[in-house]
Order: structure tokens, then sequence, then C-alpha cells
């Protein structure tokens, strides 16, 4: 077969790349529309973690989301129904010969990490900036055009890619996210779960993820650990260590990882809220508290905006003492205990909400 184009429900929803094309799946497969961030709120969103490292580039770590792909994927696979395997680090040749075979038996495929320095439907970064942390969905070939067909989070319409030229942007360094030539093949069970379901079971479970982790620097209780030692950690680093540790908070509770403009030196207006998008989170649980009736949920989509807001204000008098336009950082450890305090308060109102269904 030279071509080969299969038709889907894809849904338009930024910044949900590693996700989006397995949404689109599903809600081809189930036939109803998934809500925004589904998918990446079940899983790397809301995963509070602490790391101290006695040696590296960056001593001490905290993660208010977790991007890891893979790990994702494994934490809800279960939960939605649905199996995966990565191929990565082969030749770009094998690859597409693979990827070109799920297709013939209609199965679209993930492809990524990529690098969308080479996608020319993005002029923002198009031949402008590497970033080769994206993701999109393989839904189509064409051998005589020598191109593949795509469906991408940020654009609703199927994007062509020559051949040449995914070769080049699949072409990554090898991360902790993929190798080089990555494709992920996706297969839902036979028996599909309902959204409400999957939300119901995802739910729970990272519920209890956050009030009771297996270890004490992931959590609410590694925020609260956090709250403990943040501002010792001028006297544990030398200032270079310091700076860099404090810049890394900054850059992890952006909606994706990146640091503010106004520590990269532009002038414009972030794009991306520095909320450890809790904003988003607290759309769906509104959302589905909504759509089935869960009162409690809409409550915990309340306090999750209030902690939100209290994430912009830490990584806001963070950007100021790294610009040396404040002093001080005392209210760090009170604002991370209320982040807690807060966070805790709706987990339990999550939990309350399906005690009767879980």
């Amino acid at each position: 077969m030279t071509k080969k184009v299969i038709e889907l429900r894809h849904k338009v929803c930024d910044y949900t790349c590693m996700w989006n094309g397995i949404e689109d799946l599903y809600q081809t497969k189930f036939g109803e529309d998934i809500p925004d961030y589904f998918f990446f709120c079940l899983s790397g969103i809301e995963n509070f973690v602490y790391l101290k490292f006695s040696s590296g580039n960056v001593r001490r770590m905290t993660g208010f989301n977790d991007g890891r792909t893979k790990k994702m994927y494994s934490s809800i696979c279960d939960i939605v129904g649905f199996k995966y395997k990565h191929i990565e680090g082969r030749r770009f040749e094998y690859v597409m010969k693979k990827a070109k075979e799920q297709i013939d038996n209609e199965r679209p495929i993930v492809l990524g990490c990529l690098d969308m320095y080479y996608l020319s439907y993005y002029p923002k970064f198009y031949y402008k900036e590497h970033i080769p942390i994206h993701y999109i969905l393989m839904v189509g070939y064409d051998d005589e055009e020598q191109c593949a067909y795509v469906y991408d989070c940020g654009i609703k319409e199927v994007q062509k890619i020559k051949y040449e030229t995914l070769e080049k942007a699949l072409n990554i360094k090898k991360t902790s996210l993929s190798d080089k030539n990555s494709i992920c093949l996706i297969e839902f069970n036979d028996e599909i779960k309902s959204i409400r379901e999957i939300a119901i079971k995802g739910f729970y479970e990272k519920a209890n993820q956050m009030l009771n982790p297996k270890v004490g620097f992931c959590g609410i209780s590694g925020m609260r650990k956090l709250s403990k030692e943040i501002l010792n950690w001028k006297d544990e680093l030398t200032l270079q260590e310091y700076e860099i540790a404090l810049r890394n908070v900054v850059m992890c509770t952006g909606t994706v990882p990146i640091l503010s403009n106004r520590l990269l030196m532009i002038e414009e207006k972030d794009e991306i809220e520095h909320q450890a998008a809790r904003r988003e989170y607290a759309s769906l649980l509104i959302e589905l508290g909504n759509k089935y009736g869960f009162q409690e949920w809409k409550v915990a989509g309340d306090l999750f905006k209030k902690s939100g807001i209290i994430i912009q204000e830490m990584t806001d008098l963070i950007v100021k003492y790294l610009l040396k336009e404040s002093k001080e950082l005392n209210r760090l450890p009170y604002m991370i205990n209320e982040i807690a305090d807060i966070e805790e308060e709706a987990y339990h109102k999550i939990l309350e909400g399906i005690k009767d269904e879980a």
C-alpha cells in the first residue's frame, strides 16, 4: 500500500501532546468527546516530589507535576484500559516501516519525542527554537508524496510532514523522555471503560497517592518537608547551586516546564501560567462534578484554584529574588504549607465525593 489515512475524532488541547493522540484514539473508539486535560490530570499533573542530591547540577529539585511520559502511561494504562509499547533508538527507516504497518491495520501511532524546530505549522518555533520534547499522532502516509499525515494537540486540521523533515525532527539526543526515532504503539482493550469509570478510579488513586505517599518526599508530606527545609538551601548550597535550585522551582511551576519571561529577559507577558496547572486541574474537577453530580469535586476544584494562585505568588516571589528586586524569601515556608493545607483538604473532598463508588 502506498497511501492510507485514518480518520479520527481529533481534539485540540494545547500542552497535552504526550496524551493528545491517545485521547483521540479513546474518544474515536468511545464515540464521546473527552474532557480537556483528562488523562494528563489523572497521571502527571499533581504529582509532587522533593528530591535532594549530594552532587550534580541541580542539587535540590521540586516537581509539582510529573511530565515523564513513560511514567505517566504506566500509571493509568490499566485504569483507562490500554496497552503500549515503545520502539526507540532504531534507524528511521525501521520505525517508519513499523509505523506504516500499524496504520495499515487501522492503528495510528504516537511519534516522539521530536523537535518542534522542524514543524513548519508552528511558525513561532520553526527553524527558531529547538524544543525536542513534543509528541504527535501519525494517522497516515503517502509514499508517492513522501510524507506522513499527523494530528497535533495544538491544531485542528491534519498536517503533512515530509519524511525527510520527520527524520530530522525525530533525530534527538537521548533523554529521560525518549531516545531518537521513538514511536509508541497503542492498543485499547476490547471492553472500553467509560469516562465516568476512569474518572472515579483515577482520582481515587491520585487522592490516595497524594495523601498517603509511600515515601515522605512525595505528595502532601513532601510539600511539608519542603516548607521546613527550603530556607536551609542557602546555607547548604553554593550561591550558584542555590540559584539553580530556585530557578528549577520556577520552571516546574509552569503549565509546561519553562522559566518565566522575566528570568529569560523577555519583555513580553508570559504565555505560560506558573500555577503548576492547578487551573486546568480545577476546571476538570468542576466539569466532572457537574456532569456526574459529585458536589464535593466542585468544592475540590475551587480549592485547587486557590492553591494555584498561591503557587503563582510563590513563583513571583522567587523571580523577584533572583532578579535582585527583593532580598528575602522568608514567606516561602508559609506559602508552601498553605498550598499543602488547601490541597490536602481538596483530596479529602475528592474521596468524599465518591466514597460510595470507588
